[in-house]
């Protein structure tokens, strides 16, 4: 029997590493480890990081947020450049870190995998220039450049093609404001105008959770960004994709990285740096749900919406923003169908507008479900809105709504329907995860306009104005006119 050639096994493993990023990952682990002892863990969470990354390099998705605890392979940041500027040669990016120290670090690590023999084998085009490389910078042969910035640090003069943000907040201070605020500033006055070509720019964060407001957070409220979270133990049932058409499924309890962190480490961190951190940094969940009125298997769940004809009452439920301004609150609309005796949530929208494309996405809703009542509360634009379709005429479908209690009991309020089982949820939707966290963060979280109109709906569909919207025929009204009559 012939013996396997070494040079052509050698060959066929570096070509795997030129096309699949998981494999030259692996190499570059090894590569940056060398005579430590530390072996690289395959493990599916570092597939599913790879997975994304690849199908951003693709253009599948242009904007990506990756959370993920500690010490699991975060440093991905580190190979990631240097396997674009393989492919590349001319790529411009920049990498931003909390710290210069780090960011040079991380700079460093990434020269020392594009000067490796097998980095240069499989990327024959792809070389260092003899001149313009500092501790902050490297820069090709081609034209194409790593260049490492910190927060606060200048970007001027350097364009890009691709922004990688790695860590951009130390944990010591997420519980500053203008700390955050001035993490906010960075990514969206600093970094985000860096791109040659915006249409093409990628954008891609790796981090841990550390507070409401924290960079993941700020982007991933956006709406723009797709997010892979990966916390230290699961809380659902998840399928999260690992390449290939493969998908690895995660239930209630499993760990991320028992290789790392097993049950009594995590039990253990817990317990050491309480809960409110460990639910930040390890859970990825900022705020946790404990002393909320409300609880998520009190819903009930649907797998597909109805024709529009089953649903014996559609009702569209607006809290309204001011502005189309990035730093103003939102404008939702949640579109509800009632199905005796369930209600179901079948669309959110969520979105920043001016006045005129508010009140023409209100009609474009209002034409697409064609909903019995369209509640709408009476402040903020809400009542301009109110009264200029009172001018138009319209019909008595839309109703103000004025709240006479604080946002904390309206919600308390709407939380009885869901205890009794009479609130359904899609089982999947693109705007579930946004909307559950909202949720279940207020009154801490950042935000609560899809709460608003969560807790408008709810409280409404308690009211005579339920009934006055059924149809005559409905065995509701029907019901309500017995026990009237019965009335002595």
């Amino acid at each position: 029997m012939t013996k396997p050639d070494p040079a052509l096994i050698r060959q066929a493993a570096l070509a795997v590493c030129r096309d699949d990023f998981f494999a030259f990952l692996w190499r570059a682990f090894d590569t940056l480890h060398a005579g430590a002892g530390v072996k690289f863990v395959p493990a599916w969470h570092v597939r599913a990081m790879c997975h994304e990354l690849e199908a951003l390099r693709a253009g599948e998705n242009k904007r990506l947020v990756i959370t993920i605890p500690p010490r699991c392979l975060k440093s991905v940041t580190v190979a990631w450049p240097a396997f674009l500027l393989g492919h590349a040669p001319g790529a411009k990016i920049i990498v931003a870190s909390y710290g210069l120290d780090l960011a040079r670090k991380h700079a460093e690590d990434c020269r020392k995998i594009i000067s490796a023999q097998w980095y240069q084998e499989i990327f024959p085009a792809t070389r260092l220039a003899r001149t313009g490389n500092t501790v902050e910078e490297i820069r090709t042969t081609s034209g194409g450049s790593r260049k490492a910035v910190s927060i606060g640090g200048a970007v001027t003069g350097h364009g890009a093609d691709h922004i990688i943000i790695d860590d951009l907040m130390k944990a010591a201070d997420a519980t500053s404001e203008a700390e955050l605020i001035r993490a906010q500033d960075f990514i969206e006055g600093t970094l985000l105008s860096r791109f040659d070509n915006p249409s093409e720019g990628r954008v891609v964060m790796v981090a841990q959770r550390l507070h409401e407001m924290d960079p993941p957070g700020y982007l991933i409220d956006k709406g723009t960004y797709r997010h892979l979270n990966l916390p230290a133990i699961a809380e659902t049932h998840e399928r999260v994709a690992i390449g290939r058409g493969r998908v690895h499924e995660r239930r209630p309890g499993d760990l991320l990285f028992p290789e790392r962190l097993d049950r009594e480490t995590l039990d253990r961190m817990r317990r050491e740096m309480g809960s409110a951190v460990f639910n930040c940094q390890y859970q990825q969940n900022p705020v946790a749900p404990e002393g909320s009125p409300l609880r998520w298997e009190w819903f009930g769940t649907w797998d597909e919406a109805l024709p529009r004809a089953r649903y014996q009452l559609i009702v569209q439920s607006w809290d309204t923003g001011m502005s189309a301004d990035p730093r103003s609150d939102w404008s939702v609309c949640t579109t509800w169908g009632y199905l005796h005796p369930h209600w179901h949530l079948l669309d959110l929208w969520r979105g920043q507008l001016d006045y005129p494309d508010l009140r023409a996405r209100v009609m474009a809703l209002d034409r697409q479900w064609a909903p019995e009542k369209i509640l709408i509360e009476d402040a903020a634009t809400g009542k301009p809105l109110l009264d200029e379709l009172a001018r138009a005429g319209r019909d008595r479908r839309f109703v103000a709504i004025r709240p006479d209690q604080n946002k904390e009991t309206r919600f308390s309020a709407a939380c009885a329907p869901v205890q009794e089982g009479k609130v359904m949820l899609p089982r999947e939707a693109p705007w579930l995860p946004a909307f559950r966290h909202e949720l279940q963060a207020f009154p801490r979280g950042r935000n609560d306009d899809q709460v608003d109109s969560f807790s408008q709906f709810l409280n409404w569909s308690r009211t005579r104005g339920f009934l006055r919207a059924l149809r005559p025929e409905h065995p509701l009204k029907e019901r309500r006119r017995r026990d009237i009559r019965r009335r002595p």
